[in-house]
This record gives structure tokens, C-alpha cells and sequence, in this order.
């Protein structure tokens, strides 16, 4: 019954919050709407990058488009100017996720090689021969 009720209240805030945008967006008067000079034009979408990245180290301002590259398996991502990687699928970009992959790879005593064949933030058990393993799920042995 207590998750009928949270559900319901959910709906509801969602609603109210609907009908107080519309309600704003209507509430501005023609007159004034008519005497707003225009603005230089600003961009809400950021510049993606064009250049494709490295297959085997950690590039910055690329796009690794995993359809046409590769082993044309895996997730397309971007990186921007200071090394974030954005993945076209939203699951592999929570940064909780990241964090805790991270924090058991660094347990597990495994060693961080950035990028390996195209897949970003992989580590690597390192012995007579080396495990791969990267966040997007790509596993090889070398």
C-alpha cells in the first residue's frame, strides 16, 4: 500500500510541476515578448568532437564510433577536451558505477591500461599472461 501511495504522490508532483512550467511559459505578455531585442545566439549543444580516437591509448576530443571500428562490437562513445568519456548508452556513464569499478579493480590489485582495442577504462591482471578487463564489459586474454 506504501509504494501505491509513493507512486501516487510521484504522479502528482509530476503534474504540478507540468502545469507550472506551461503556466510560465504562457504568462509572458506579447508586448514585452515584442520589445526583447534579440541576443548574440548561444549554443545549448555542445561542439562533439570529429576526430576519431586511438584504439590504444587514453585520446581526448574524439569519438570512437564502435559500428565501424574495431571489432565493430561493443559501445560508441565521445571523450571531450579534458578526458571525460561520454558513452552513447546512458548505463555506462553513472558515475557510481564508475567509482565502484574502479575501487574493485584497484582491490582485486589489478593495473589500470586506460584503452585497449577501442574499449575505454580497462585494467589488467598482469602475470605470465595478462587478463583485460574493461568497464564496457570487454574481456580478452593477452
Amino acid at each position: 500500500m506504501l509504494k501505491n501511495a509513493l507512486k501516487f504522490t510521484v504522479k502528482v508532483a509530476v503534474t504540478l510541476i507540468a502545469l507550472l512550467v506551461a503556466a510560465s511559459l504562457l504568462s509572458t505578455s506579447p508586448a514585452s515578448a515584442a520589445t526583447k531585442k534579440p541576443t548574440s545566439k548561444l549554443s545549448l549543444s555542445p561542439t562533439l568532437p570529429t576526430r576519431p580516437c586511438a584504439d590504444d591509448y587514453d585520446d581526448r576530443n574524439c569519438f570512437w564510433d564502435a559500428g565501424r571500428r574495431g571489432n565493430r562490437k561493443g559501445y560508441s562513445y565521445w571523450v571531450d577536451r579534458k578526458g571525460n568519456v561520454i558513452y552513447l548508452n546512458p548505463k555506462l556513464n553513472n558515475a557510481k558505477k564508475r567509482a565502484a569499478w574502479k575501487a574493485k579493480n584497484r582491490k582485486l590489485k589489478r593495473e589500470y591500461w586506460g584503452t585497449y582495442w577501442g574499449h575505454r577504462l580497462c585494467w589488467a591482471k598482469v602475470g605470465n599472461t595478462s587478463r583485460v578487463y574493461c568497464f564496457d564489459g570487454y574481456t580478452e586474454t593477452t
